[in-house]
């Protein structure tokens, strides 16, 4: 789940971003839309870190219990 959440932000962030360039003025971005991608991309790279950190800490975990 977490994985589907993390692409679908990253492709709504990839969208706004050609779509933004592409409106008139082409070429230039709102500086709304650039906070908006950003909180996007760092949506899906929570997703995945934390997903990542929890798994690293369970393998050590059950590291040191062997």
């Amino acid at each position: 789940m977490k994985q589907k959440l993390a692409l679908a932000s990253w492709v709504i962030a990839v969208i706004l971003s050609v779509v933004a360039l592409l409106l008139p003025p082409t070429g230039v971005i709102d500086h709304s839309v650039i906070i908006l991608v950003a909180q996007f991309l760092l949506l899906c790279a929570t997703f995945l870190g934390v997903d990542s950190y929890v798994n690293m800490i369970k393998s050590h975990m059950n590291e040191k219990k062997s």
